[in-house]
């Protein structure tokens, strides 16, 4: 389900932040969503990481917000269900596990920690 634009809406999560959610059930281990678009050497806020130097702004993973329990893994592009994903359920990833360095440090709401480059497992 790779190229599936209808799979995701946008909402708002319970802290008032723009979010991605789920359309369909996803099984564990199961190909959610492929990143799409041209990989630059740029970070930004709204990019995701695919690669060394590889920087991706992908309108359908801009608002797949952090988690320290996510339901997804980023392999390179690929987005795969770390879980059972049930329809309307937010997605998220760990953003520490694929960044290199975090380009806007935030406070995550869950924990209170201080999600920053230092951070960062590469």
């Amino acid at each position: 389900m790779s190229d599936c634009s209808d799979c995701f809406r946008v909402g708002e999560n319970a802290h008032g932040e723009r979010a991605t959610y789920a359309r369909f059930a996803f099984s564990p281990g199961e190909l959610v969503y492929t990143v799409r678009g041209k990989a630059t050497p740029e970070r930004t806020r709204g990019s995701i990481e695919v690669g060394p130097a590889q920087h991706v702004e992908d309108p359908y993973a801009l608002y797949l917000n952090h988690s320290f329990r996510p339901n997804l893994r980023l392999e390179k592009r690929h987005m795969f269900a770390l879980q059972s994903i049930t329809v309307g359920e937010e997605l998220t990833f760990n953003y520490l596990e694929t960044e290199s360095e975090i380009a806007s440090p935030f406070v995550c709401h869950a924990t209170g920690r201080t999600i920053d480059s230092s951070a960062c497992s590469k």
